[in-house]
């Protein structure tokens, strides 16, 4: 696909090729074919990857449709009685709701199933007596609480529980409602279900609305974005730190100061926020002279954005699915934890919601489906970033047509590069930041290995090298970029990476002032609409519900609102650097094919954007 110098072939550029060979790197020059646009001569490509793809699906349907089908996941949310009967089910099939007829703290296992909650002013209990909760009469009892059986006024909660609307009473009865993790999640998630839903919607507005505003006020957006994510971080970095010293602030009392003070998550948070402040500060310090760089790209990608505004339907589409895949895999989840057979015979208390004690082979099933969720959700941001790229790079050739782009990109993704797809899935999941970590250290050595005269720093900066050529041809050529590559020559994924690289090593100057602006700024929004939507979310819940938002359910908010928020701000970045990238190779083929210095195929919409960027640049290098 890609053509070496030894296979140019075209007779008016094997001259002008030969003036630049002893400069440039020569390997996967653009293929000449490329003044006319897109490969159109197409196959699939990376059809391992694309096998393995249908193969996974497959397996991961199977135990899904397996695990789901031959399971009962109403359990888990069915509360038992004092004789370890589930309220609602069989028998007792007209007593719904759990209730606590001695909310005392040593008492909680005195609990029977009742009709409907009662009322203070009930003389009996509508329940079904058990062998503890004997009488459903009224009685006080002070001298014998377990005779005790005290009719209060309760509200239902959580679809099957009698909750008291006594403050103290709501108090005393909690630990017997949370006692086990796996419950204390499900109860509180099911509880707060409307509220996920709401946070998912509440990301969903946010990022519209900045995608929309950030054409009409680049400038302004871009700093606020960056400001607000280093305050907020900060903000939150000291409020856990105070309070995991015990010196909360009052401005939000929203955690239990006994509970949580020193507490090693409140310690675990703080140094997450600090570690992300202080990252956001050292990346605006270090690129505050390219900031006008961001805001040019941003504007770039803004103009594409406008131009082609059918894309807006990638993130709209890829948020239900995103939300379709998470309620799968919770279904999913809860099948396998369903499987566990809860044995009341041999406890003389048992409570209303007994802690699950997980089996290995249940663990290893939950794993899976972790790992199933993580994958599929990789897959799904994969194929995004596909058909924003491709759009990208079908629009720059074909822009006066100005139709379909994101249909093309989607028959393209379908027909023949679902391989590719896949096969960035599992870059990005397994050797994305390995890839990182090792292209940092290979550029540190050669740094260190050309400016060291110290002769034992230059032969161990030398065999380090040498060791890094060993995982070169896997890992260091390995990018971000390679679907670009891809849409234009229909070459394979590890093919596409490899011509990236050199792209980008012979483009060094320009990339240098370039490279990721567009991820630094997709970073920086996606975190800010995450933290606002979540920070706010938490509040909200906190003040609306009785009990304390837990970690699960917190963790699914969380999920879910930086899922909607990468999904449109990657918009951003990856048009950006999928035009720019299109760009160089554009002019590559003008300049090694041709002897010209112009890009034949720029769109007339960024031509003047992208020369502005190019001046900014000679300014910069002086």
């Amino acid at each position: 696909m890609f053509q070496r110098r030894s296979e140019v072939g075209e007779e008016q550029g094997e001259t002008v090729i030969a003036l630049y060979s002893q400069q440039t790197n020569m390997s996967y020059i653009p293929p000449v074919y490329l003044k006319n646009g897109p490969n159109q001569n197409r196959s699939c490509t990376n059809v391992c990857c694309c096998l393995l793809f249908l193969l996974s699906i497959g397996a991961l349907g199977y135990f899904y449709f397996l695990t789901y089908s031959s399971q009962h996941i109403e359990r888990l949310y069915t509360p038992v009685d004092s004789e370890g009967r589930e309220c609602g089910q069989g028998n007792l099939n007209k007593f719904p709701f759990i209730y606590f007829v001695t909310p005392d703290e040593k008492y909680l296992y005195r609990t029977v199933c009742v009709e409907k909650c009662p009322k203070q002013e009930d003389q009996q209990l509508l329940c079904a007596p058990n062998n503890v909760v004997k009488d459903c009469h009224n009685n006080a009892s002070p001298s014998d609480p377990e005779k005790r059986v005290l009719i209060y006024d309760s509200d239902k909660y959580s679809g099957n529980i009698c909750l008291p609307r006594d403050e103290n009473f709501k108090k005393t009865v909690q630990p017997a409602i949370l006692v086990g993790e796996i419950q204390q999640a499900l109860v509180n998630t099911q509880a707060n279900l409307p509220i996920i839903a709401i946070s998912g919607g509440a990301a969903f507005l946010l990022a519209f609305f900045f995608t929309i505003m950030i054409g009409l006020c680049t400038t302004l957006i871009v700093y606020l974005f960056i400001l607000v994510y280093i305050s907020l971080t900060g903000f939150l970095s000291a409020y856990f730190l105070l309070y995991f010293m015990r010196s909360p602030l009052d401005l939000f009392p929203y955690f239990d100061k006994s509970t949580y003070a020193w507490s090693p998550y409140m310690l675990a948070a703080s140094i997450t926020f600090a570690v992300l402040c202080v990252y956001a500060i050292f990346t605006l310090c270090w690129n505050l002279k390219k900031m006008k760089f961001m805001i040019s790209l941003v504007k770039l990608a803004t103009t594409f954005l406008y131009q082609n505004k059918t894309i807006i339907i990638v993130p709209i589409v890829f948020f239900f699915l995103v939300m379709s895949t998470l309620l799968i895999w919770i279904a999913s989840a809860l099948a396998v934890l369903s499987e566990q057979q809860m044995d009341y015979s041999l406890d003389s208390q048992i409570y209303p919601f007994e802690k699950i004690q997980l089996k290995f082979d249940t663990l290893i099933k939950l794993m899976i489906t972790v790992l199933a969720l993580i994958w599929l959700m990789q897959y799904i941001l994969s194929l995004a970033r596909f058909l924003n790229a491709s759009t990208a790079t079908l629009w720059y050739f074909h822009a006066s047509s100005n139709n379909g782009f994101l249909w093309d990109s989607f028959k393209l993704a379908v027909q023949y590069h679902n391989g590719s797809i896949t096969a960035e899935a599992i870059y990005s999941f397994f050797f994305s930041g390995i890839s990182k970590a090792f292209n940092l250290i290979y550029d540190s050595l050669n740094r260190c290995r050309l400016k060291r005269h110290n002769i034992i720093l230059n032969c161990f900066a030398s065999i380090s090298l040498c060791l890094c050529c060993v995982c070169e041809n896997f890992i260091m050529y390995i990018n971000n970029y390679a679907f670009v590559y891809i849409v234009m020559t229909s070459a394979d994924y590890f093919e596409s990476s490899k011509a990236v690289h050199f792209v980008i090593k012979r483009n060094h100057q320009d990339f240098e002032t370039l490279s990721g602006l567009g991820e630094q700024f997709t970073h920086f929004s996606k975190m800010f609409i995450f933290l606002i939507t979540t920070i706010g979310t938490f509040i909200y819940v906190k003040e609306q519900t009785d009990f304390t938002l837990q970690l699960y359910t917190f963790a699914i908010i969380a999920f879910i609102t930086l899922s909607i928020a990468t999904l449109f701000m990657d918009m951003f970045g990856q048009s950006a650097d999928a035009l720019l990238l299109t760009y160089f190779t554009d002019c590559e083929v003008q300049k090694y094919h041709f002897g010209l210095d112009d890009c034949g195929s720029c769109p007339p919409q960024i031509r003047d954007q992208v020369q502005h960027i190019r001046e900014k640049q000679k300014i910069y290098f002086g």
